[in-house]
């Protein structure tokens, strides 16, 4: 097994995935990342000669699985009828206190269907090519095949608190999962020469604490590496009430958003039964705040790497992450109409929104004048205006600009260098949980001032949900 972590910075590293627009040889600062991470899916001649080059350059390599997007196909067909059984329940839940026995039969055979539908779509896939695809980049980490069952289960809502599901109800899917990862790393899928280059994360994928627990807690053998899947709990949409710890309820005083929630309990139980050094890959997370929370849990791991799209599809949609006032996710055009009110225009330390700038400077003041703003004009209606004046944006304040197609040369460094500033801050804030994550302490001191800040500005329902994980990370977090 390779050596892990490499480099210091591998303790805690956020990675992006590798593409023209995260490292481009025509603009020097696209590459100032620390690691790269490559669907087998996305992997051809021109991604593999791309890999070779950023590993060249001593950047982390990460090879996933891309299984991801079959998940999601699978649960395209199911989530309509699991939402409705899961909004059933709810109902039953919140007038008669239990769920009725003809709403549980009802979930056991949509799961059934479920577990049949990602068992046969397992059967399709050709290991041995996934896996070529796969170690045709050399790279340093290797994401492990994985049964696509749980995630699936919890994008469909079936997984919910309201219907006490129990962790040993998974364990079988789990068990599966541990035995394609026991085979492939013993070459029974083949290329065991290149596989034997890589460190091999075997996927975990849990619903609660006590899944994940249970999950890390019954391995047979210690995995070269543990991948936590965020992919499902953040790509929830559905609010709870409480989440059970083991034999102990936590009950909220209102609903809540789920994902912060319920990624946090997963990763306390995933680390609670792993119970070692074993490195860590946290898959699908892009969220400011939860990168700094979940960084108090993974401080016994000698190695954390983080991964996630967001970066880029957050710039895409015009969403700009921050970190003056506090880790968070902002609207684009309501920080330019802000901007323009306050008559202070925006300004950013990373080094790619000064790039940007340099090359493409702002000029907040004919804008301001144009549109008419003053500091008592309306918020909302500055937005309006912004969306509804797309050139002009383009022309005054052009980082701002509605992303178009094209490859002219603004809106070709407009993906650039957006990305990269979502990028930089995520990766600022892994460099401030690196220097405090040996140091328990200072690190939830730390945490607590960032949950703060969020409270402060995040909306109410969110901070409260930042809030309630931030307290149940020191209530159960690990001590060893």
């Amino acid at each position: 097994m390779k050596t892990i972590p490499r480099y210091k910075r591998d303790r805690y590293i956020f990675i992006s995935n590798l593409s023209e627009v995260t490292a481009n040889s025509a603009h020097e600062l696209t590459l100032n990342r620390e690691g790269y991470l490559l669907s087998e899916n996305f992997t051809d001649s021109s991604k593999i000669e791309l890999a070779r080059w950023v590993r060249q350059r001593r950047n982390l390599l990460i090879s996933d699985n891309g299984n991801f997007s079959r998940m999601k196909s699978i649960a395209k067909k199911f989530e309509n009828e699991g939402n409705q059984i899961l909004k059933h329940a709810e109902q039953e839940f919140e007038t008669k206190g239990t769920v009725s026995q003809q709403t549980l039969q009802n979930r056991d055979q949509i799961i059934e269907k479920i577990s049949v539908a990602c068992s046969r779509e397992l059967n399709k896939q050709d290991f041995n090519k996934i896996i070529e695809r796969q170690v045709a980049i050399n790279p340093h980490y290797l994401i492990g095949l994985e049964d696509f069952t749980i995630p699936v289960l919890m994008m469909c809502g079936l997984l919910h608190p309201v219907f006490s599901p129990a962790a040993e109800s998974v364990k079988v899917f789990q068990e599966q999962t541990s035995s394609l990862y026991e085979k492939q790393c013993q070459g029974q899928f083949g290329h065991s020469d290149k596989l034997s280059k890589a460190a091999k994360f075997l996927v975990l994928h849990a619903y609660d604490y006590e899944s994940a627990f249970r999950g890390a807690k019954q391995l047979n053998a210690a995995p070269e590496g543990l991948a936590i899947s965020y992919g499902s709990p953040m790509r929830s949409r559905r609010w709870i009430t409480e989440l059970d710890f083991g034999d102990k309820r936590e009950l909220f005083s209102e609903k809540l958003p789920e994902p912060y929630l319920v990624a946090t309990a997963l990763t306390l139980g995933a680390v609670s039964g792993l119970n070692s050094d074993t490195p860590i890959h946290i898959l699908g997370v892009g969220s400011p705040i939860l990168i700094a929370l979940i960084g108090q849990l993974l401080n016994q791991s000698r190695a954390v790497s983080i991964d996630s799209t967001a970066p880029f599809k957050d710039s895409n949609v015009g969403t700009l992450y921050g970190s003056r006032y506090a880790f968070i996710k902002m609207k684009m055009y309501k920080v330019a109409a802000y901007a323009l009110i306050d008559n202070k225009p925006f300004t950013s330390r990373t080094p790619y929104f000064k790039q940007f700038e340099h090359d493409f400077p702002s000029n907040w003041a004919a804008m301001r004048a144009e549109l008419g703003i003053h500091s008592s004009s309306d918020v909302n209606d500055v937005v309006d205006d912004l969306k509804a004046n797309a050139k002009m944006v383009e022309t005054h304040i052009p980082f701002f600009s509605r992303m178009r197609s094209g490859n002219d040369p603004m809106i070709e460094r407009l993906r650039m260098d957006r990305a990269g500033h979502n990028y930089w801050i995520l990766r600022n804030i892994c460099v401030g949980v690196r220097k405090r994550m040996q140091q328990p302490e200072k690190m939830a001191h730390w945490m607590g001032q960032q949950v703060e800040r969020y409270k402060k500005v995040g909306s109410d329902k969110w901070s409260k949900a930042v809030s309630k994980a931030f307290e149940l990370s020191q209530i159960y977090k690990p001590t060893r």
